[in-house]
């Protein structure tokens, strides 16, 4: 994930983040190394996911949250709030990871788009 070019954000099973590459960090204005891990409700307050009218989206109506609930890909625009402040609109597409004992977590790619 670190070797992406794409933005991409991976949470556990739980929806703890636990990574997210160089590029993320760049759009999300704080690195990984010193965001660290979240729990779900503290990244989703962190970084604002809103829709792009800036209605309110429950977690589990994000793609991350989609992709660990139900268990399939989900993709949709949204905004976010970087950690300057600065609002971006953005795509996010994200996948559940699945190996051999089932569903582990879920990663998301994303992008900035003009708003």
């Amino acid at each position: 994930m670190s070797n992406l070019a794409t933005p991409a954000f991976l949470v556990g099973l739980d929806g703890t983040l636990v990574f997210y590459n160089e590029a993320a960090a760049e759009l999300l204005g704080v690195g990984f190394e010193e965001a660290g891990p979240m729990a779900a409700e503290e990244w989703a307050g962190r970084f604002d996911p809103v829709g792009i009218e800036g209605e309110d989206v429950p977690l589990d109506e994000l793609p991350l949250g989609i992709a660990l609930i139900e268990g399939r890909p989900a993709h949709r625009a949204l905004r976010i709030r970087a950690a300057t402040g600065e609002v971006q609109t953005i795509e996010a597409t994200a996948f559940p990871i699945v190996g051999h004992e089932g569903r582990s977590g879920a990663i998301a790619i994303f992008w900035s788009v003009a708003s």
